[in-house]
């Protein structure tokens, strides 16, 4: 009877080459799936606003009247699109939106995202759709949405004119 001297496990250098090779592969994934994450997060956000601007263009063609689009407020009364955006019909006339005049809210509560809307006059002032779908006085704004995690690409949501929604990628000035 013979006996098999051979051993059935790994040396411990052989353990050793795996856990390196595994580390390696580990810290060389896992900042790829934090940037994967971060521009997803963009993207989701992003997603939100267009979803919530065509809703404001189908409730303007809807009710044959005007709807509008503007960033939330805070507490203190300040204006910011990073809070979030609210679509809202403006029932007292006043140009003014008022507590029973929203439509429908989406909050941003993600701290690494920046929204910026440009326009002809205020980059906080409130954009909306007429009766036809178009934009009131033909006026096209843009949305722009960085990430700090991802500062190199960001989303661009632009409204023309026409009401037309469009999404294009941004560059945001930073990282390669």
């Amino acid at each position: 009877m013979t006996t098999d001297t051979g051993s059935a496990g790994f040396t411990l250098v052989e353990l050793i080459v795996a856990v390196a090779v595994l580390g390696i592969v580990v810290g060389w994934a896992i900042p790829s799936m934090y940037s994967l994450i971060s521009q997803n997060r963009l993207t989701a956000t992003s997603n939100q606003l267009v979803g919530l601007i065509h809703h404001a263009r189908s409730e303007a063609l809807k009710t044959a009247g005007r709807v509008w689009v503007s960033p939330m407020t805070d507490g203190g009364g300040t204006s910011s699109w990073s809070l979030g955006a609210v679509i809202w019909v403006d029932s007292n006339g006043d140009g003014v939106r008022a507590a029973g005049e929203s439509v429908r809210e989406i909050l941003i509560d993600i701290s690494d995202i920046s929204v910026a809307g440009s326009a002809t006059s205020l980059a906080i002032a409130p954009f909306g759709f007429d009766g036809a779908g178009y934009a009131i006085a033909d006026q096209a704004y843009t949305l722009t949405l960085c990430s700090d995690a991802v500062p190199a690409r960001g989303q661009r949501i632009e409204i023309n004119g026409g009401g037309q929604i469009r999404t294009a990628s941004q560059d945001c000035g930073g990282g390669s």
